[in-house]
């Protein structure tokens, strides 16, 4: 029997899985209000005043293999004999064939009152950004859609002298809508609850030395604002919130996490058939488990390429194949290395920020509250990345790298940390050590 995969949300993820599935000619239906056309979310904040394209569009056109439902998925229910049905790795790539044959592992409700039944499901419905309210500023916003970018864009047009741009938060948004203004000619001030930005996204080397750098160019900063109440009125000329976001999640037969849908090595769910993607998914098991949602671009558009493989690669398996296989045996532990890496997304994560002139990258697994770190500059000093590592003694093995304004260092740490050749804390502590050499092992 073949698949009838659904995909919900029409994000980098949601777009990257169908493109990539309908080149190995698998069909999919896409389910989003905009479907075929998304874009990719850092340019709204990176270039909202300096002219440059402000957004990448991931236009995507219906083929033969590809379907757009634009709409609204409301809920999920799963097919009787999928709900009752042990969750194994095998359920997840064959939901259809190992529960009774039933074709049909659930259906996707609509907000026109219509439905879709599918084999497999992937959630990829992405994060909505939180939306204070600025009292001394109603018409305040985030810059995390198309929309409300172009709102913004059409004010920084309409202006004939420079704006003074209040922004309320310390992640990497704001900190790129501040100082693309300032790089642009503008005023801009952030209101921090905390005494530094990017505290939750950064090691303190980082951090610190943007926040100079930053202060340097212009920015001012607020610190301690523990309320939006504290913004003065009359100051601003234009108000930008930068708070977090939450992800969208759709119930599935009335189960809606807390926080985002837990998935397993293969972004699989506990709910036979139904895998998870991009920002609206927990990887727990596997190389890079983490507690909360990666939430980067990089990533997303991983997690649809890996899940476009792993479903694919399930296509040439016969329904006769399939059934001849033991429904209740999770895959042996004793699976070649080949077949695991198949099964497990494995990709290096990575996210990068322009802030203004200043370029700052990590890769891997990086916490902002590291403190057994290495830094490593450049002959200059202007450039330096920061190196994490599993532990504290010389063997300890590297586990992520934060790079500031050195783009080909980052991409030597991408490939280090993705390759067979990790080295040692001892090894990076060592000044004759060629990182970038080494990266080409």
């Amino acid at each position: 029997m073949s698949k009838s995969i659904v995909i919900i949300g029409g994000g980098l993820a949601g777009t990257t899985t169908a493109r990539e599935l309908n080149a190995r000619g698998q069909a999919v239906t896409i389910i989003d209000p905009r479907a075929g056309e998304t874009c990719e979310r850092p340019p709204l904040s990176k270039h909202l005043f300096d002219g440059a394209r402000h957004h990448l569009p991931y236009h995507l056109e219906s083929t033969e293999h590809i379907t757009f439902v634009r709409d609204w998925a409301e809920d999920i229910t799963l097919a009787e004999a999928a709900a009752d049905s042990r969750y194994t790795a095998e359920t997840q790539r064959h939901p259809h064939t190992l529960a009774g044959h039933h074709t049909t592992g659930g259906t996707v409700h609509l907000s026109s009152g219509e439905s879709i039944d599918f084999t497999h499901c992937i959630l990829a419905t992405g994060m909505e950004a939180n939306r204070p309210q600025i009292p001394n500023y109603p018409d305040a916003l985030p810059v995390y859609d198309l929309g409300d970018a172009d709102w913004i864009l059409d004010r920084v047009e309409q202006a004939t002298q420079p704006l003074n741009i209040g922004v309320l938060g310390s992640g990497y948004l704001g900190m790129e809508v501040a100082t693309s203004a300032v790089a642009a000619g503008h005023q801009a001030t952030v209101y921090l609850r905390g005494d530094e930005p990017l505290r939750r996204q950064l090691s303190a080397p980082v951090r610190q030395a943007l926040l100079e750098k930053h202060k340097a160019a212009g920015v001012e900063f607020v610190t301690h604002t523990s309320s939006p109440d504290d913004i003065p009125a009359d100051v601003h000329d234009l108000f930008i919130t930068s708070v977090g976001a939450r992800p969208r999640l759709i119930p599935i037969d009335g189960d809606r996490p807390a926080e985002a849908w837990d998935v397993d090595e293969s972004l699989a769910t506990s709910h036979p058939g139904i895998f998870a993607a991009g920002d609206c998914a927990i990887v727990t098991a596997g190389p890079y488990a983490l507690d909360h949602p990666w939430a980067c671009e990089p990533v997303a558009e991983s997690h649809g390429q890996f899940l476009a493989e792993l479903l694919a690669d399930t296509m040439a398996d016969s329904p006769a194949e399939v059934a001849d296989s033991d429904a209740d045996t999770a895959v042996s532990g004793a699976e070649s290395t080949t077949e695991m890496r198949a099964t497990t997304w494995s990709d290096v994560p990575w996210h990068w920020s322009l802030q203004g002139p200043e370029k700052v990258f990590t890769a891997g697994m990086t916490s902002p509250d590291a403190t057994d770190t290495i830094i490593r500059h450049d002959p200059s000093g202007a450039k330096f990345q920061v190196f994490h590592f599993d532990g504290s003694d010389p063997e300890s093995k590297l586990i992520g790298v934060e790079t500031l304004n050195w783009p080909p260092m980052q991409a030597a740490a991408r490939r280090v940390l993705g390759g067979s050749h990790i080295p040692t804390r001892a090894q990076i502590d060592d000044p004759d050590f060629d990182f970038k050499a080494h990266s080409r092992l």
